[in-house]
């Protein structure tokens, strides 16, 4: 009997995750390989590949909290007297149809592992500035993604604008959100100037270690499953069918407040 039951919760969960290696080819042309892994039941998709620059990048989508959660781990440059890696992580609200579910992803299986696939559709760019670290909020808006990100520590980046799109959950007020977070300040904000307000400036001299300034970082997903595909049936029967994925490629750009130019990234 203990042997069917834990033959039993083996299956289920096999069947409720999901772990699929996939060839890429980028639009250089260069082959990489992504890692994607869909959990039915925390409801979240995670996306991980290393970069030809030796960037580590992970992509999480809480689905269920509607956050998503990008973190980066940078390698230091040996040549600059780095030592290490930075690890960042950057919060926005999911938009969900861009990323097809985990109970789909779950079902998904490869016929020819050893494929090189691009993706169907190019997304193009989405650029997002942050205003704030996230601090504790990201404990209150995600677990998963407060997992997924601890890491970068305070280094969790967030906008306002996703804040408000965020429903409260259970016992929590909205307010309980921006009061958990700490806002870059305000000239770090400031982006029309006319009324003579100096706004911080972009992360460009090396010289100036000490000041602050804005940053930003870039990272292009080149394969993920974006949508379902459809069929219709025979003729007598009329009925659609899911028949495929649709799949897609896109880039995403982040801008932040840093309050000295050598806590940038080195690739900005």
């Amino acid at each position: 009997m203990l042997i069917l039951k834990l033959l039993f919760i083996y299956l289920s969960v096999q069947c409720t995750n999901l772990q699929l290696l996939i060839n890429v080819k980028n639009q250089g042309g260069d082959v990489m390989q992504e890692n994607i892994t869909a959990n039915v039941s925390e409801d979240t998709v995670t996306l991980e590949f290393m970069r030809l620059d030796g960037v580590f990048v992970s992509q999480l989508v809480d689905f269920t909290n509607e956050v998503e959660a990008v973190k980066v781990v940078i390698p230091g440059e040996e040549e600059l007297g780095q030592s290490g890696h930075q690890t960042l992580c950057f919060l926005t609200h999911a938009a969900q149809a861009d990323f097809i579910a985990p109970d789909a992803m779950a079902k998904l299986r490869q016929k020819n592992p050893g494929t090189v696939r691009m993706a169907e559709e190019d997304k193009g760019w989405r650029q997002t500035t942050a205003t704030a670290w996230a601090g504790h909020t990201i404990k209150l808006l995600s677990p998963a993604a407060a997992r997924h990100c601890a890491a970068a520590k305070e280094r969790v980046y967030l906008r306002a604008a996703d804040l408000a799109r965020w429903a409260p959950r259970p016992g929590l007020e909205q307010s309980s959100y921006t009061s958990a977070v700490t806002p870059f300040p305000p000239h770090a904000l400031v982006s029309d100037t006319s009324d003579g307000k100096q706004a911080v400036g972009a992360c460009v001299s090396e010289n100036d270690a000490d000041k602050e300034c804005i940053c930003h970082f870039e990272v292009c997903v080149n394969w993920y499953p974006c949508g379902l595909k459809y069929c219709k049936g025979k003729p007598q029967g009329g009925l659609s069918y899911r028949c495929g994925i649709k799949t897609c490629h896109r880039c995403y750009r982040y801008h932040f407040y840093v309050r000295r130019r050598d806590a940038c990234p080195t690739y900005t």
